[in-house]
């Protein structure tokens, strides 16, 4: 049993789980803008849907909501990427995420189904700010964290059925089977006893990253799921020092702009900051009224109120300076939803598939008018 609980609660150098679940997040909005937000014409249409659960067959997403519930996602995942994530608010994204996906059969990439899997070991990582996980010394900073090591059994689970499907479809799955074995050894490198171990074990990375590059495309479908399991690969096999060094240097300007020095406790300064801020969570999601989505702007108003309810006591018992810092978070994550809805074919390839159904349902006014509003998006 000891050996066990070794495996689950030993140490991991703490720059595993910090660069992880930025990179998850961040993969998650990006997934979200691009590859989600176009299909939410979609859903609703005719007032017929196929959940992927049978309890869920009652309940018929409609555009307006589906698509208030992927800028709710995205935008709160972000804003946690960018400040101190919290664990309640990881646990909404979780949430509503899996809800994007399960309502319907419209979506079934199993790309969004390990996404889902790797949001609920978010919410069991170290939520450690970069300053204490990248704080000056001569080795990096370790710490127990079973939510990582359940991200690497997770992961070593998913090539085991990855090879099983190869050896179905006559293939070779000798890279997945070592993609899984090397998941679970890497979990314990930072923790082993012997140098030797630690030197052979980012070796076990390069199936994973060669299955991804090379892998078949029934399985990988899609970029994104290929580019999140090399980052991944990546993070769970360099050697804590070259990790810890990447880490430290990407994080240095924020751990000098972001640190505050100011003492705790609530002063009349700090007051008049927290009140400040309050109000600059209002102003935020106003940034989402000109992306022209259907519930875009209320989604992005809830997720100022979900950051208000998880996060307001804590703001208002911190030193003066973090609740600023936490209405930055959000108001960039609204502005780069902004960004990129404006800069990509999302909004016109929406609005050309609702002018299709809507072509095919034989409303023509709403149809025209849809399709003038893709080619004005599309110029």
């Amino acid at each position: 049993m000891k050996s066990l609980e070794r495996y689950w609660f030993g140490d991991v150098a703490l720059a595993r789980p910090y660069l992880l679940t930025r990179i998850l997040l961040g993969v998650l909005t990006v997934d979200v803008w691009l590859n989600l937000m176009p299909y939410g014409a979609r859903y609703g249409v005719a007032a017929f849907n196929v959940a992927h659960f049978a309890w869920l067959d009652a309940f018929v997403p409609k555009a307006g909501f589906y698509m208030g519930l992927l800028a709710f996602t995205s935008v709160l995942a972000l804003s946690q990427a960018l400040y101190r994530p919290h664990r309640i608010a990881i646990a909404l994204v979780a949430v509503t995420y899996s809800l994007a996906w399960a309502c319907s059969l419209l979506d079934s990439a199993p790309f969004h189904y390990l996404l889902s899997l790797y949001l609920i070991c978010l919410v069991f990582f170290p939520l450690e700010p970069a300053e204490s996980v990248f704080e000056e010394g001569d080795r990096p900073s370790h710490g127990s964290s079973w939510g990582y090591v359940l991200l690497c059994v997770t992961t070593a689970i998913m090539y085991f059925y990855v090879a099983a499907w190869t050896a179905a479809e006559d293939s070779s799955y000798v890279l997945p089977m070592l993609s899984c074995a090397g998941y679970l050894i890497a979990s314990a490198q930072d923790r082993a006893q012997v140098g030797s171990l630690r030197r052979v074990v980012p070796v076990f990375g390069v199936p994973p990253i060669l299955f991804a590059l090379i892998g078949p495309q029934g399985y990988m479908d899609g970029p994104w799921f290929r580019y999140t399991m090399i980052a991944v690969s990546l993070i769970v096999f360099t050697p804590a020092e070259v990790l810890d060094l990447f880490g430290r240097l990407l994080t240095k300007p924020g751990r000098v702009w972001a640190h505050d020095r100011s003492p705790d406790g609530l002063d009349e300064t700090a007051s008049r900051v927290f009140y400040a801020s309050l109000a600059g969570l209002c102003v935020a999601p106003m940034v989402s009224s000109f992306i022209d989505l259907p519930g875009v702007k209320t989604g992005c108003a809830l997720t100022a109120i979900a950051m208000l309810f998880v996060m307001g006591h804590g703001l208002y018992r911190t030193p003066r300076l973090r609740p600023v810092w936490r209405v930055i978070s959000l108001f960039v994550a609204c502005f780069a939803f902004f960004v990129t809805v404006t800069l990509t074919s999302v909004r016109a390839e929406y609005y050309r598939l609702a002018a299709s159904d809507a072509e095919v349902r034989g409303e023509s006014a709403l149809a025209e008018e849809l399709r003038s509003k893709a080619a004005h998006y599309g110029r």
